[in-house]
């Protein structure tokens, strides 16, 4: 740890200690030539500001907590904190990641933890576990609250979601325009979250509109989004038999289709000669064999709009909640086979 003081670079650099501040905090004006000499006094002298006791002066820490679930390999939830804090850099803000195990008290303590420990904000990625009595002591102390993805229906919470149903009617609309009618479907299990009943709803739906009926037995519900769980399911409809084996198959988490693909892989099921693919989030898909096509989550537009948010009930004392739903976009790896 550095023992440097201000008031060290200051004499070092020959300027005042408010000019010191103002180089440190990028606020206010100061000659170009004058900011280069305090930056290289603090380079030389290896001065650390002390964040600490500028909180304590000004009741601002510039923290936010981000809770999402201890879920060993969610890379989205790892995508979306990443996103946070790249936007969160932008505002001289730092992202606290918390991981929250699935147990409502344990949420409730990890929450108390983030207040004692002074935050700004609270920003949930994926489910919120914790009771609404205690997300509403959070923002009864006035500590802004965001849900990403799966938010409870609560006044005082802003919210960013993602439109499941247009995803996946992206992916239906892409096996359609290369001549796949008869196709498969491997999703969770649709739990009291529209989230998995959206994505379902989203892909099976666009088919109805143009009069196809899937089959049932090329729709598999799992779980948990897991990788053994992917498999099981393609190894499911594969082995129906050549008849009924669909010629595309959508599957709605990056997780899931690491274990398809290894289930083709070992039963010598080329993608797409023998079967095409379509993935949902965009994680894991680019770093296949081969790449697959997915429908891919904007993380990046999460991050940015999540911290603007923020920014806003902070700053502009915006008391108004808002909800934004961003739109999935393909991105096409070529992972479908022209039919047609």
């Amino acid at each position: 740890m550095s023992n440097v003081r201000i008031q060290d670079v200051a004499a070092h650099a020959r300027v005042s200690l408010a000019t010191i501040t103002r180089v440190v905090n990028n606020r206010g004006h100061v000659a170009p030539e004058t900011k280069e000499r305090v930056q290289q006094a603090i380079k030389t002298l290896g001065y650390v500001p002390n964040r600490m006791a500028k909180a304590l002066k000004s009741n601002r820490t510039g923290i936010i907590g981000n809770v999402m679930p201890l879920v060993v390999g969610s890379i989205v939830n790892s995508r979306i904190s990443q996103a946070l804090r790249n936007a969160a850099a932008s505002y001289d803000l730092l992202i606290l990641p918390m991981y929250a195990e699935p147990d409502p008290i344990r949420e409730e303590h990890l929450l108390q933890e983030l207040i004692g420990r002074m935050v700004e904000g609270i920003i949930f990625t994926n489910s919120v576990r914790a009771g609404r009595d205690t997300v509403k002591e959070v923002i009864n102390n006035n500590i802004p609250v965001i849900m990403v993805e799966r938010p409870m229906d609560i006044t005082g919470v802003d919210k960013v979601v993602w439109d499941n149903i247009a995803g996946s009617a992206i992916a239906a609309s892409h096996f359609l325009s290369l001549g796949h009618k008869a196709v498969g479907f491997i999703g969770r299990q649709c739990g009291p979250e529209r989230d998995e009943k959206d994505r379902l709803e989203g892909f099976t739906g666009y088919y109805d509109k143009v009069g196809i009926k899937l089959r049932e037995k090329n729709i598999r519900l799992v779980d948990e989004y897991d990788i053994e769980y992917g498999y099981r399911a393609m190894k499911d409809i594969i082995t129906q038999g050549s008849k009924t084996r669909p010629t595309g198959c959508y599957i709605t988490s990056d997780t899931l289709l690491c274990g398809a693909l290894q289930y083709l892989y070992e039963t010598g099921i080329r993608v797409p000669e023998d079967i095409s693919i379509i993935s949902h989030d965009n994680t894991y898909s680019a770093m296949c064999s081969p790449p697959i096509t997915t429908v891919a989550i904007p993380y990046e537009e999460i991050g940015n709009i999540t911290i603007s948010m923020f920014w806003e009930r902070r700053e502009q004392n915006r008391h108004y909640d808002k909800m934004v739903t961003l739109s999935p976009f393909l991105v096409d790896r070529n992972s479908v086979l022209h039919l047609t």
